[in-house]
């Protein structure tokens, strides 16, 4: 069972790594400046994603208030 574990984590190094290297390869092609992430003051860019800090900042307050009740065990 360790060696089907291992083998799948390997496996799965190399998938990312060669995702990785293929992405900046066909970036590099079509911009002068590739980067696989990136930040900046106002949001992270990972990849072609921008992630914006402040959006990830009201969906955590969403997910908070949704989730915010108290138990009350009898």
């Amino acid at each position: 069972m360790k060696k089907v574990s291992l083998i799948l984590l390997i496996a799965s190094v190399v998938f990312i790594a060669g995702t990785n290297i293929s992405y900046y390869n066909t970036s590099q092609l079509l911009y002068e400046k590739t980067s696989i992430i990136s930040f900046s003051s106002e949001s992270v860019k990972l990849y072609d994603y921008d992630i914006k800090y402040k959006d990830v900042k009201n969906n955590t307050e969403k997910i908070k208030k949704f989730f915010s009740f108290e138990s009350i065990t009898i």
